[in-house]
């Protein structure tokens, strides 16, 4: 078996994997790319915030699954991942939460993306690049035609995660808020990595809200799929 078949192998695991990877021609190509120059393989998702100002166990153990996962990768091909983060920190600030919790998360999170060599950066510098604001969310909402929150597929469910996520606003309002601003993103991540593969604690039932680019759809921890900036309980 081929280095590129083996990493394949490897990074769509059904331990590592809730979901069937989007775009699988253009995975593979881009692992045929990294291999064939001998870079690490370049992975781009979000890690979100909560309504925890502090690190716990599940965010140790989040970023140790990865490491989990690099490792093995390394044993077939030693340049193994390259993990980026991007700190949603706009999206908390969309669901209501205060400002010095988030940045309290953050650095606690920065330390130990430091320790396991993950590289992040922030989600207000690409907001600043690509001309993305609140008030341009607020513009797009406002022109947008009476009920047109139906056609949104699984507009049911990002209604129910703002029910149990938003802090401000009503769940109806900030589900459709919440995909404006993650369609305009789409844009921004499609153009800004467009040579790295994506990847998500989730699975493809919310696909339309994710940039069109190869995505990996990974447990958050070995048997677990929430989000560890959400979980506010060591388990």
């Amino acid at each position: 078996m081929s280095t590129n078949s083996k990493v394949y192998e490897i990074l769509t695991k059904k331990r590592y994997n809730r979901d069937e990877p989007h775009l699988k021609d253009k995975l593979k190509e881009r692992f045929d790319y990294f291999i064939l120059h001998k870079k690490p393989i370049k992975l781009i998702g979000f890690w979100g915030v909560g309504p925890k100002s502090k690190l716990n166990g599940a965010d140790l153990a989040s970023c140790e699954f990865l490491v989990k996962l690099n490792n093995e990768v390394k044993e077939v091909y030693p340049p193994g991942i390259e993990f980026t983060f991007i700190f949603a920190t706009l999206h908390g600030i969309h669901n209501g939460i205060i400002r010095e919790s988030i940045d309290s998360y953050t650095k606690e999170i920065e330390t130990i993306f430091k320790k396991f060599d993950f590289k992040f950066i922030y989600l207000n510098s690409l907001w600043k690049k690509y001309e993305i604001s609140f008030g341009k969310i607020d513009a797009i909402f406002e022109r947008k035609e009476k009920n047109w929150r139906s056609k949104i597929e699984n507009n049911k469910t990002i209604e129910k995660n703002a029910e149990n996520r938003n802090q401000r606003l009503s769940p109806k309002i900030a589900a459709q808020k919440y995909y404006i601003m993650r369609d305009l993103e789409k844009e921004m991540l499609e153009k800004e990595f467009s040579n790295s593969i994506f990847h998500a604690f989730s699975d493809s039932k919310l696909r339309n809200v994710l940039p069109n680019l190869p995505t990996l759809y990974f447990y958050s921890r070995r048997g677990w799929s929430d989000t560890p900036w959400f979980v506010t309980e060591d388990r």
